[in-house]
């Protein structure tokens, strides 16, 4: 499905991205970010970051991941691992990699200093600002963060104001139900001046928008005879995604002395959902034709326990932050259709179709801790300097999963001598743990070389072990298998980085970063169902077992400006990524998978951010990137030749706003507001073939009225009802040849939210 772009032409328009804006509405507001883990000006900061601030996520009606990813140029979202908890995998800049591990990820994903798995789903709620870092953050941020970091920061606990706000919002969405929400948030001097408490919660809904149906016939794969489903049939089952989800924190901040501050901090959240949302072969599809009508609920459940200490010295501060982040989750999915294939068109001996549901669960521990010092001297000279340790345990795992009468009725098919080949009608168990522990030195030093030339040179030096096992068996395993190992390195990420102030409204810089990702391990290839096919791609299993760490190089120059009187911004970046030994996942026919060096790769393009604010009450904004990737030394892999473009990563992005708040009656304000976001063109990768993704475009509308304490909206998300592929999805076993499960965005959903400030 293919559609204009005529909302791209809207958007550039109306204009794009976004630096934010003041309520007033007196020119454009200023943000301060703390990107370089120090705070500064988003326009002076030497770095291409996209910054939304807690107004913009209040006012663009933001709730989870994919709304503030349109926002960000260059941001791109695929989801191309399995299941539905950890398939998401951001790309920043071109450079993208899927996949579950624990060190798989390009992107960083951080909770205030927290890192969390990047495919995280947290709750947008009581944020004080995102933060989207491109280009390589390996000195400061460290491994899986060698394509850019994304940071949710939440609101800080005041010590003298008690305030708070509640909301709610209740909609609908096409082809599914109604989806409900309410949150809020309290702050509270428990002792003025020298104790505050922050806490929030939420809890909501969100209806699912597929629909199960009886499947009557199936086919023979030898004979391509079609024979009535000899399973009872079954009512169409409406909205099995069903999803609800609850969560909070609790966030306390004590000033021990003048000097001294310590903030300790909780936050917890649960999703469980009915079923997998992923559309069959179109993206517009939401009906799920299937055998059997059989439970596929999942669960992702995740908390953070941290405590920052903040020590105030003569000449800079400390900052400590020492935290424990724990995850799980729990999914399932009914196999039978690709154990049909691989019977009937692998084994040759089609058989009548057994229900088979297969579960996936992962583990994730991760312990961290950084202590860091940045100074404030009065010179020509200011650095930052730091240590760091994570121990990050991740365990990939498929429960018991049988097939119950699979060996009788595969003997029974097959007929003397062929004995049964599914002994127990075990399809597949696995238990695989992988540790990863990483040690790290950083630091940048600031030289003031003029009152208008500084110079940042600045390092990180890491050393990583990696300790795996796994421990198989099944018909799907090739019977039983086990193997363990260990990896270690070492190394070194610079940068340097130049900025110069060329007027009091335009600051120029360029830089040149290396950024790098941790080797990892891969599982069991089956030898049974994948050995010719790995035969004919000249691979040895044995060595697939384990992949190496890859690296890159990242040249980037920028200009950032504040023009007519604090009324437009426009920063713009141009750059070029040089990817060695790039490591990607490689899908293939017989439903196992692996992650590999493919090569190497090279990323260029560019990102133009303009906001406005003409006239008092309205607001402008503009964003564009421009990625254009290419494999370049191929080792052969499928899907990454010489000159193929890297999956998952469009070609384009854009995103605009254009909000206008006027006077209504006594103290009330209106507001309207337009959003609008495009996804160019990209490919996806599975069964060993690469696919084209169309390019997508969304557009959303907001209208309210808004006082000092009531904010009442009336929205529209979608507007034009776009069912985007926002990825392939092998979901918790294998792609079924002919049967592609998509993953795509939510439909048009109409609703009213309400905030009550206090």
């Amino acid at each position: 499905m293919k559609k204009t772009s005529s909302y791209l032409a809207l958007c550039c328009a109306l204009s794009l991205a976004s630096t934010g804006y003041a309520e007033e509405y007196e020119g454009l507001e200023e943000i301060v970010v703390t990107a370089t883990k120090r705070s500064e000006s988003l326009q002076e900061v030497g770095l291409s970051v996209t910054a939304l601030t807690s107004a913009e996520i209040e006012d663009m009606g933001m709730d989870d991941y994919l709304d503030f990813a349109v926002r960000v140029p260059n941001l791109g979202t695929a989801y191309q691992a399995d299941g539905r908890f950890d398939a998401n995998a951001p790309a920043i800049r071109g450079v993208f990699g899927s996949g579950d591990a624990a060190s798989a990820a390009t992107t960083g994903f951080y909770i205030d200093d927290v890192p969390v798995s990047v495919a995280l789903h947290p709750r947008v709620i009581d944020l004080e600002r995102i933060e989207v870092l491109r280009g390589p953050q390996g000195s400061l941020y460290g491994a899986r963060s060698m394509g850019g970091t994304i940071r949710l920061i939440t609101q800080q606990p005041s010590l003298t104001e008690n305030y708070g706000s509640i909301h709610s919002s209740i909609s609908s969405v096409t082809d599914g139900g109604i989806n409900n929400l309410i949150d809020g948030s309290i702050n509270v001097p428990v002792v003025e001046d020298v104790l505050g408490l922050r806490v929030a919660a939420y809890s909501g809904s969100n209806s699912g928008i597929y629909d199960r149906v009886y499947q009557p016939t199936w086919t023979n794969l030898q004979t391509n005879q079609v024979f009535a489903n000899p399973n009872p049939a079954f009512r169409k089952n409406e909205d099995t995604d069903d999803e609800d989800f609850w969560g909070g924190q609790i966030f306390a901040k004590w000033q021990v002395t003048d000097a001294l501050t310590i903030t300790p901090k909780f936050m917890y959240q649960k999703i469980e959902a009915d079923g997998l949302p992923f559309a069959d072969v179109d993206s517009e599809e939401t009906t799920q034709v299937r055998f059997f009508d059989s439970e596929e609920p999942g669960e992702d459940e995740w908390w953070i326990g941290s405590v920052v200490l903040n020590l105030d010295v003569n000449k800079g501060s400390f900052t400590s932050t020492t935290a424990y982040y724990e995850r799980e989750t729990d999914e399932a999915e009914e196999e039978h259709t690709f154990l049909d294939f691989i019977y009937g068109a692998a084994v040759g001996i089609p058989i009548t179709p057994l229900e088979s549901v297969l579960r996936t669960t992962s583990e994730y521990e991760n312990f961290s801790h950084e202590t860091r010092f940045t100074s404030s001297l009065e010179g020509k000279v200011n650095f930052t300097v730091g240590v760091f340790y994570a121990d990050n345990e991740f365990v990939r795992g498929y429960p018991t999963a049988l097939q119950v009468g699979a060996d009788a009725a595969l003997a029974a098919a097959g007929g003397p001598p062929v004995p049964g080949i599914v002994p127990g009608d075990l399809i597949f168990i696995t238990n695989q743990p992988e540790d990863v522990e990483e040690m790290a030195v950083f630091g940048e030093v600031t030289l003031d070389v003029s009152d208008k030339i500084s110079v940042t040179v600045g390092g990180r030096w890491y050393e990583t072990e990696v300790d795996f096992s796994a421990v198989s068996d099944g018909f799907a395993n090739g019977g039983p298998s086990a193997f363990s190992g260990s990896q270690k390195e070492n190394g070194f990420n610079p940068k340097v980085m130049v900025s110069a102030d060329v007027s009091d409204q335009v600051n120029l810089y360029a830089s040149a970063a290396k950024g790098f990702r941790i080797g990892g391990v891969n599982g069991q290839i089956s030898p049974t169902l994948c050995g010719a096919e790995i035969a004919a791609l000249n691979l040895n299993p044995a060595a697939l077992r384990s992949y190496d760490s890859d690296d890159l190089w990242s040249y980037e120059v920028g200009v950032k400006s504040n023009l007519a009187d604090n009324r437009v911004a426009i920063n713009a970046s141009v750059f070029m990524i040089d990817w060695n030994d790039t490591l990607q996942n490689i899908r293939l026919a017989c439903g196992f998978q692996f992650s590999t060096n493919v090569g190497d790769a090279e990323s260029r393009g560019a990102e133009v951010e303009i906001s406005a604010a003409p006239v008092d009450g309205l607001y402008l904004s503009l964003g564009v990137g421009y990625t254009d990737t290419e494999v370049k030394g191929s080792r052969g892999f499928p899907g990454f030749a010489n000159g193929d473009e890297i999956s998952g990563v469009p070609d384009m992005t854009a995103t605009a706003t254009a909000q206008y708040v006027f006077p209504l009656v006594d103290d009330w304000n209106g507001r309207l507001r337009l959003d609008a976001n495009h996804y160019g063109e990209s490919t996806s990768q599975n069964n060993n073939v690469i696919r084209e993704r169309d390019s997508w475009s969304a557009v959303n509308v907001r209208a309210g009225i808004t006082n000092e304490s009531w904010d009442i909206t009336l929205f529209a998300d979608n507007l034009t009802d776009e069912r985007a592929n926002l990825g392939d999805n092998r979901s918790i076993a294998a792609e079924t040849p002919s049967r592609s499960r998509i993953v795509t965005n939510r439909p048009r959903t109409i609703g009213l939210e309400a905030r009550y400030h206090f």
